[in-house]
């Protein structure tokens, strides 16, 4: 993200922006990409959880350590958003689920409806609050937003693939390198940088990582893949 902000002459508000969107955890959405794409949702869903868990400490740390000399970095305040904003609604679920299972039970057939909704509006929120600086700034400014997202997706699946790793694991791991919680940028880029063109990355990011994974998906939805099998004799083997 660094790379292609000074490659595209970013002024240093915008290259904070687009770092910021680097630097944060993957996307929820991916979760459903996943599935679409026939996937591994069990590692999509891994991924997520550790990314985010990540965020809470690596989103700061780059901030300050990347930009500390481009823009004023509030690193102790994007840490505390993070826990705020990320590590307390799991806590709250998990504690829900453990203490009140009958109300969860009770909720789970309307909270997807929920979360897309919330999504949407989150979505169109970031756009129009920026959208006279998008439209300013032209194409420009939608290139490199573009190619982080495309690069994280290709890196993401190629380097599985050359390691060794499985068609179904390589496309998971592409579409969660690929996508990322570009809303929350945005709320962090809201809150902790002084200057109001650094949001711009991040609502351009939720347009751009929505529309590449979604590619991915529908593509990959087409693209049969074999289902690995498993040994059921490997267990023997090991236990002589």
């Amino acid at each position: 993200a660094y790379g292609l902000g000074i490659l595209s002459g970013l002024n240093p508000a915008l290259l904070a922006g687009l770092v910021l969107v680097g630097s944060i955890n993957g996307g929820q959405a991916s979760n459903l990409c996943t599935f679409i794409a026939n996937g591994n949702v069990a590692l999509s869903v891994m991924m997520t959880t550790a990314t985010t868990l990540g965020a809470i400490v690596m989103t700061p740390l780059l901030c300050k350590f990347l930009l500390g000399t481009v823009v004023p970095v509030d690193a102790l305040g994007i840490a505390k958003s993070t826990v705020e904003v990320v590590l307390a609604p799991i806590a709250a679920g998990m504690l829900t689920n453990k203490f009140f299972p009958k109300f969860v039970k009770a909720i789970l057939p309307i909270t997807p409806v929920i979360g897309v909704l919330s999504t949407c509006f989150l979505v169109a929120s970031a756009v129009a609050q920026v959208a006279p600086t998008i439209i300013s700034a032209g194409i420009a400014l939608q290139i490199p937003i573009v190619l982080l997202h495309l690069i994280g997706g290709l890196l993401g699946y190629f380097v599985p693939k050359m390691l060794g790793f499985s068609e179904v694991a390589s496309r998971t791991m592409a579409i969660e390198t690929s996508m990322k919680s570009s809303a929350f940028g945005f709320l962090l880029a809201k809150l902790h940088f002084g200057s109001f063109e650094a949001r711009v990355p991040a609502a351009i990011s939720v347009v751009w990582m929505a529309i590449t994974g979604s590619m991915m998906a529908i593509i990959w939805r087409y693209i049969p893949v074999k289902s690995p099998t498993f040994d059921r004799k490997v267990k023997e083997r090991f236990d002589k």
